[in-house]
Parts: structure tokens; C-alpha cells; sequence
């Protein structure tokens, strides 16, 4: 039943609007006039808040409140609208539907109102589900990550010290079982990210070269226990500056790297490639691709290969660890790149995993072509991965390259440089040459594992690539004995032993809160000839700042009294203030989810790495910063 006041009753009635219509009678319903006076309910209303006479029911700008518009915008126009009616002691959420009439030279309100309470709550409590789920991640990735760090890292330190076998195999397989716990907690938690729809294409300029340089020798360990010949090509053509999501490529590629070394035998093969594929003024699409000799997938694995966690029963099957969701991941971010993965395997024989991904070209300089020098290439094993993969990155760098099947050969009369490609170089290969072909300049290549050998050849020939083979390592080798070559750097490089003597003696500022992560980096930064000096919390590490001038400082970003993001501003406002020049203030953090690095560079840090740290990359990280601290005062004082 409607109830309406007995001067409007007619023309409502006229208009059919007693009965027209179910919603009427089903949902809370009212007419009122266009100043908000009510003139009619249905019983639906009254029902609802305890109303039994229409005159009861006070204007409604007294018990309706609009969700984001006024009572008095909401009483002269139609449409569909949200908010609160109080009335009585009671508030249910509605959504309103409003319908101005005509009734003659009047007007008149029609409204509906629908319960949407439960509604409201039930998003009130998602709304509160994904803020504690945000913070549970948060949680979750900082607390774990802080401990798992001085774990991992004293497990390294151990390692290296002197035990017995059996003691050295204990610690081996402790730290292996740490990583891998590691690894598969960092892609759930990232995972939950995506799932969650927290995540989006990040995007930002990067230098290529930097950025897949460091990532290929962060395998170093994996690499070598299981002996397995790891192979890098990083086209020289690309130019400097790219736009692009730099940690979903490396947290894709790294997946990649990490389940290829885990299902390739020993002295298996595993290539890494980052090319281009097409160039323009503006844009240079890359295909990333990862390939490997490991078992290979068959066809019934492959329909289910992206789904998480489908892969963990099966590894579980061949005694490997892994929960089956670093493919899923990477294939979502990968999506999140406009591009898909494309896969070709061959059971027994091995896979290839690639992706293409379209750059915008932010800084258009590249590494230039090298002269017109004739450069003779040996290889003792002509159709070896490492001696392909050398040919083809002279042939990118444009150099007029004469293969040669001997050492003994009258053509090298008419070479000026010859690279020389063979497993055990040694000394006296060297005098030989030199002695034969005294014109030659020499750039000899070799592995990475015989450092003393590799120092002695260092003094002996013009030119030493070390593996992996790196554009910018080979691109420094021919501009040595190509004079009209320039390396591209910030200035005059320095010597060898300046840019040593810089490394060994620097002074370095440690801000870390937990006092089991501050012995652990003051333990690895002692060992390897580093002058620390320790703070306890940002105010602190800025105190000591103002106190005596650092080469570099390592800071953590939650700390009490004062975090590192506050202590980083004031530290580079130091800097400005007593023109200090460059010092670089590296991020060791436990904040390390998707969008932490973006967040921490972009407040003025000069680097982040996540906790757990890698004392090889940090270590490697650190050198290449303070070569470039040697560079800028280098340039500065000429």
C-alpha cells in the first residue's frame, strides 16, 4: 500500500504511479515535493524504520544524506545516486533511484531506495582485506628477509673459512637449502602481489648495458657447481638509455636463469641473449631469450606450464625444489609488457624461453663502431659456443675480422691485432707469438677461474677478456689497441692502480639498524680491505657524515629516530653544502617487493639492493661505484 497525503493522492493515482510498478511495494519508496517535503511513502518505508503516520517523517534533508552531492542537488534532477538514510535510530547504505514528475504545473519527486547495507559492508571488509593483506605482504617480505640475511650471509662466511670436508659439505647444503626457501618465498610473495592487482608496468630509463652486465655474474656460484659453461650475448647496438619495466625483465630473466641451471646437467649449457631485433630513431624492440641443454618439456607438460604451483609435484618427483610459481609470475609480467613467452623445447635436448618487449629510446648514444684495424680471430676449438659467440660480437662491432685455422700463418703478416681464443694461454704462448709476429698486438680471452694466470697474461699482452663475454669488456679490449676507438666513460679513465688504490683504501659509512646484519657487513666490508665506521640509525649515520667525509655509504631504510630516506636527503644536502662531490648512498634494504626499488631510487638513493644480500654483488656493486667515485674526483682535479 502507498500512503500519500490526500491533496496529491489524485493526480498520483491518475498517473498510475500506486501500482505501476512492483519495486513500489518491494523497496522503500517516497514522493516528496521539490523542497524535500514528503507527501507519500509505501509501506516498505514505513516498515523499515519504524514509522506509522506519514507526518511523522520530517523533511528530507534531516534523514537522507547523498554520497557526494548535496540534499539540494540531489531534489531537482533524475539519475541514479548513493548514501545513507537516518531515520528513527536506524542507517541502512541505499542506492537511490530519482525521477522528477509532472503533475500539471507541479513537480514532484519520485524515489527509490534499496538496501545496499550488506553490500557496503561486505566491501567495506575487501577494503579491509586488501589493506591488511598489503601489509601482511609487507610484513611478511621485510621480516623474513632481515634474518634470512645475517642466515645466508654468515652460512657464505663460514664457508669460506677453514673447516673440514664433511663440515664445508654441511654448510654447502644449509646455504643452498636457505637460497632456495629464498627464492620461492620472494616469487609467492610477488605472485599474491600480482594476484591482488597491486601491480602495474613501471616504467623508467635504464642503461642496458649496466643493468644485464651485473645481472649475468650474479650466477657465479650455481654456475660453477655444477660446472656449467655459462654463455652471455648483449648486442653492442643498443643504445644507451631505454624505457622500459627494468625489474619485471630482470625478475623474469632471473626465474628463467634459475630453472634452466636447475634442470641442466652437469657441464650442460646455458645462453643468455639480449638483442635487438628491430631499430628506429625513436624505438628498439629486444627480444630476451634464455636457452639451455637441460631435459626439455614435454607436450603434456606444456598445457599446464603457466599455472601456479602446477609444477611442484613434478619437481618434487625428479628430487628438485620449487613451488611451481616463478614461471606463472613471469608470464603475468610479461603480459604486463604488452608481449607473451614463447617457448620451443625438445624433450632430452633442451628449451628456449623468450620474450620481445618495445623500448623507447631515451638516450640515442652507443657504443662506436671500432676502427679500421684487421684483426685476425684463432680458436683451438672453432665451433665452441664462447668462440661463435666471439664472432658474432666482433661482426655486431663492425670489425674486419680474418678467422684463421693456425698461429703459424703468413696472413697474420697482414693483421694488425689478433684475438686468441684458447683454453690454457699461457706465458709462453705469448713470447711465441710476439717473438714470431713482433708487429701483433694481442688480446688474449680465457676463463674466469685462474686468477693468478690471468694477472700474469694482464702484463703480458695488450688486451685480457675474461668470461663471460660482455659487450663493454670487449668493446674496452679492441679500443686499447684500436687508437681511434673512444670508450665511452665519464672521462679519462683512470690507471689500474689509482683505481685500486681508491677501492682498497676507501672509507665507508654502514647505516643498519639490527646489530646481527651490522656485524655481518662490517665482518664481509673488514675482510676485503674496507675502512667502516658503523651507525646505528639514521641521525647517527648522519652525525658521523658531518663529522668526516665518506667514500661511500651502505643504509638501510627502516631504522628508529631517523629512517634512511631522511638520513640519504640530508646527507646528499651535506654534500652540496661543502661541495663534497659525488658519494654514492646504496640502499640495503629489506623493502624489496615490486615497486620498493622505484620508490627508494626515485627519493635521491644512487642504488638498492635487497636484502639477502649477495656478498659477491655487493661487493662487485660497491667496486663499481667507487670506480666511478675515482673517475668524477679525477675529473674534477683536472
Amino acid at each position: 500500500m502507498v500512503y500519500t497525503k490526500l491533496l496529491i493522492q489524485p493526480f498520483i493515482s491518475s498517473l498510475g504511479l500506486l501500482t505501476s510498478c512492483g519495486k513500489v511495494h518491494g523497496e522503500p519508496f517516497v514522493y516528496a515535493t521539490l523542497s524535500g517535503e514528503i507527501v507519500g511513502v509505501n509501506s516498505a518505508f514505513l516498515n523499515a524504520f519504524d514509522v506509522t503516520e506519514l507526518e511523522e517523517i520530517p523533511n528530507i534533508e534531516q534523514w537522507l544524506n547523498p554520497l557526494g552531492v548535496a540534499v539540494s542537488f540531489l531534489l531537482s534532477r533524475s539519475g541514479s545516486y548513493r548514501g545513507r538514510i537516518t531515520l528513527n535510530a536506524k542507517s541502512i547504505d541505499v542506492s537511490i533511484l530519482m525521477e522528477v514528475l509532472t503533475i500539471g504545473d507541479e513537480f514532484l519527486l519520485a524515489m527509490e531506495f534499496k538496501d545496499i547495507s550488506a553490500l557496503e559492508k561486505a566491501r567495506a571488509s575487501e577494503r579491509y582485506f586488501d589493506r591488511f593483506k598489503k601489509k601482511l605482504l609487507m610484513s611478511i617480505s621485510h621480516e623474513f628477509r632481515t634474518p634470512m640475511n645475517a642466515v645466508i650471509g654468515f652460512m657464505d662466511l663460514l664457508y669460506s673459512s677453514p673447516l673440514s670436508s664433511w663440515q664445508q659439505e654441511y654448510v654447502d647444503l644449509a646455504g643452498k637449502s636457505a637460497h632456495t626457501m629464498m627464492q620461492n618465498i620472494e616469487n609467492l610473495l610477488e605472485l599474491m602481489q600480482v594476484e591482488s592487482g597491486d601491480i602495474r608496468a613501471t616504467l623508467s630509463e635504464f642503461n642496458p648495458f649496466d643493468v644485464f652486465e651485473s645481472f649475468s655474474v650474479q650466477f657465479d656460484e650455481a654456475i660453477m657447481a655444477k660446472e656449467i659453461q655459462w654463455s652471455v650475448l648483449i648486442d653492442p647496438r643498443l643504445p644507451f638509455g631505454i624505457i622500459g619495466d627494468q625489474d619485471k625483465i630482470i625478475t623474469v630473466l632471473r626465474n628463467l636463469v634459475q630453472n634452466a641451471l636447475k634442470f641442466t646437467p652437469q657441464r650442460g649449457q646455458v645462453l643468455l641473449e639480449v638483442m635487438g631485433v628491430s631499430f628506429t630513431p625513436n624505438n628498439v624492440e629486444i627480444e630476451y631469450a634464455l636457452s639451455d641443454t637441460g631435459i626439455g618439456i614435454d607436450e603434456k607438460r606444456l598445457r599446464t606450464l603457466l599455472r601456479p604451483f602446477s609444477s611442484a609435484l613434478e619437481n618434487q618427483q625428479h628430487g628438485q625444489d620449487g613451488m611451481g610459481v616463478g614461471l606463472s609470475l613471469s608470464h603475468k609480467y610479461i603480459n604486463m609488457m604488452d608481449s607473451h613467452l614463447m617457448l620451443a623445447s625438445e624433450v632430452g635436448r633442451g628449451s628456449r624461453f623468450s620474450f620481445r618487449v618495445n623500448h623507447s629510446i631515451a638516450n640515442p648514444k652507443i657504443l662506436q663502431p671500432v676502427g679500421e684495424k684487421r684483426i685476425a680471430f684463432y680458436s683451438h676449438e672453432p665451433h665452441s659456443t664462447r668462440s661463435i659467440l666471439l664472432e658474432r660480437y666482433l661482426d655486431l662491432f663492425g670489425v674486419d675480422r680474418m678467422n684463421m685455422e693456425s698461429l703459424i700463418n703468413s696472413e697474420l703478416m697482414q693483421c694488425d691485432v689478433i684475438m686468441v681464443d684458447i683454453e690454457h694461454f699461457s706465458p709462453s704462448h705469448v713470447e711465441s707469438l710476439k717473438g714470431t709476429y713482433p708487429h701483433l698486438q694481442i688480446i688474449a680471452v680465457m676463463t674466469n677461474e685462474d686468477k693468478e694466470r690471468s694477472k700474469e697474461l694482464r702484463k703480458m699482452v695488450e688486451a685480457l677478456i675474461v668470461t663471460p663475454l660482455l659487450p663493454t669488456d670487449i668493446y674496452k679490449s679492441l679500443s686499447i689497441i684500436e687508437k681511434t676507438a673512444q670508450v665511452p666513460s665519464l672521462g679519462e679513465e683512470p690507471s689500474e692502480s689509482d683505481e685500486h688504490e681508491g677501492i682498497i683504501n676507501a672509507k665507508i659509512l654502514v647505516a643498519e639498524d639490527n646489530p646481527i646484519n651490522l656485524k655481518l657487513l662490517e665482518t664481509i666490508l673488514n675482510q676485503n680491505g674496507f675502512k667502516v665506521t658503523s651507525a646505528e640509525n639514521g641521525q647517527k649515520a648522519v652525525d658521523a657524515y658531518l663529522k668526516e667525509s665518506f667514500d661511500l655509504v651502505l643504509m638501510d631504510i627502516d631504522m628508529p629516530v631517523m629512517d634512511g630516506l631522511t638520513a640519504n636527503r640530508l646527507i646528499k644536502e651535506i654534500d652540496k653544502r661543502d661541495g663534497r662531490g659525488f658519494v654514492p648512498v646504496i640502499a640495503l634494504t629489506a623493502h624489496a617487493l615490486i615497486g620498493d626499488r622505484e620508490r627508494i631510487v626515485g627519493a635521491g638513493l644512487d642504488a638498492h639492493l635487497a636484502k639477502p644480500i649477495d656478498k659477491n654483488f655487493l661487493l662487485q656493486t660497491i667496486e663499481r661505484y667507487l670506480k666511478l667515485v675515482v673517475q668524477r674526483r679525477k675529473i674534477s682535479e683536472s
